[in-house]
């Protein structure tokens, strides 16, 4: 491998080339594998595959995915006076922005890494990569499917691909991103197992409230005679059901003989105590996840100015430590190769960073009063070009807007000279 495509440490050492190795049944880290295997499973479990079975828990893990994949994952150069630009440049560039493997679209890959950092800690991407270093593809790796070992001071995956074949490979060919504040030294903890009391509660309480209304927890209503019923109720019980129980909701109204009266029992899911507990198990794991309580349709808000800054708060605390996850992997595993540099000169550096811009640019009016403050004219000196404005607006750019305005002294007009002689009074 040439020595400008080799990061300081990787020069120091041989490219440790993908390990073909057979594929296993399954792995320790599979919890769904186990719970399958072991008479009666894992008691107290809640596996990824079961809590997303919940609403909330999909509902969350589905809008911080789908907020993420919305976001661009642009690539820029850094020029020699510490400014940076957008560039096309290094290999791995369409990857991040179009399509990272012939199979897969940016936006899936996207939305598969962030369910597998909140499900099951870890997002694991494997690098494939040319003779010469350059990446050719990303391929997303599901983590029940990964095995984390150490080997001196660096780590080696395996891997089993969705051919079936496992390989071997260090860790500069790995994206590895965290999805958790809990780290043991090779992966992340799941946050299923910290929010498991949460999640499993309100798992239970779904299953209660189905199975209540399903087997009738309290009776739906009563039959009244004006006289002692002489018949066998039993039998009229057996005839009801049989009638207009479930499987014959739809057979016509009821008909009573000898004077008898149907009677409803006005009782709710309220009565119960059902609604109160599936209300706080929502608002719990919503909490865990840190998606606000609109994003979940449990507040009735009008979408006005509170609710933009509620996106805000969204994108700043919820979704952006993830991104910043991912960026921090990116930088470090896709651009800290070089590329030829001209004699002399230093090779030139990338990073990737997402555009936040497309989730938190504000309502149209806001949008174009900060770029009538940002293109400068009387207000003070513009620091951004028109051209730069158009681009944000998908528009094309002008061959005279490449140019930042200067600013000029608001002017006054010139007071009047003392000496001066007074206006003719009207005639």
């Amino acid at each position: 491998m040439p020595f400008w495509r080799r990061s300081p440490r990787a020069a120091a050492r041989p490219r440790v080339e993908p390990k073909i190795e057979a594929s296993a049944t399954f792995l320790s880290s599979d919890a769904e594998a186990w719970n399958a295997l072991l008479p009666g499973g894992l008691a107290g479990t809640v596996s990824p595959a079961t809590a997303m079975r919940h609403a909330a828990v999909y509902r969350c893990v589905s809008i911080i995915a789908f907020a993420a994949a919305m976001l661009p994952l642009k690539t820029y150069r850094e020029l020699d006076d510490g400014d940076r630009e957008p560039s096309l440049d290094h290999p791995a560039a369409d990857l991040l922005r179009i399509r990272p493997n012939p199979r897969l679209s940016r936006t899936l890959w996207l939305r598969t890494t962030l369910a597998q950092m909140l499900l099951r800690g870890n997002a694991v991407t494997w690098i494939e990569r040319k003779a010469s270093g350059d990446p050719v593809a990303l391929w997303p790796i599901p983590f029940e499917r990964v095995a984390v070992s150490l080997a001196g001071d660096r780590l080696r995956y395996r891997l089993t691909l969705d051919t079936g074949t496992a390989i071997v490979v260090d860790q500069d060919d790995v994206l590895h991103v965290p999805g958790s504040a809990e780290w043991d030294g090779l992966t992340a903890m799941t946050p299923i197992r910290a929010m498991s009391a949460a999640v499993g509660l309100g798992i239970e309480a779904d299953r209660f409230a189905q199975s209540y209304f399903e087997n009738d927890a309290a009776p739906s209503g009563y039959i009244s005679y004006p006289q002692v019923y002489k018949g066998d109720k039993d039998e009229l019980r057996g005839f009801w059901r049989r009638t207009f129980g479930k499987s014959g909701r739809n057979a016509g109204p009821a008909v009573l003989d000898q004077g008898g009266t149907y009677n409803r029992i006005p009782i709710s899911a309220q009565d119960a105590q059902l609604l109160d507990t599936r209300r706080f198990q929502i608002e719990d794991i919503a909490r865990i996840f840190g998606v606000p309580r609109f994003l979940l349709g449990m507040d009735e808000t009008s979408w006005g100015s509170g609710i933009e800054a509620l996106g805000i708060g969204f994108v700043t605390y919820t979704l952006d430590p993830h991104l910043v996850a991912i960026e921090d992997e990116v930088n470090h595993k896709l651009y800290g190769r070089g590329r030829p540099a001209r004699p002399g000169r230093n090779p030139p550096r990338f990073l990737g960073e997402f555009d936040r811009d497309v989730l938190v640019r504000g309502n149209i009016e806001s949008r174009f009063k900060a770029y009538r403050l940002a293109l400068g004219g009387s207000s003070g000196p513009g620091w951004m070009t028109p051209n730069e404005v158009r681009r944000k607006q998908n528009d094309r750019a002008r061959p005279d807007g490449d140019s930042l305005a200067a600013w000029k002294a608001p002017t006054t007009p010139p007071e009047p000279a003392a000496d001066a002689p007074p206006d003719p009074a009207p005639e």
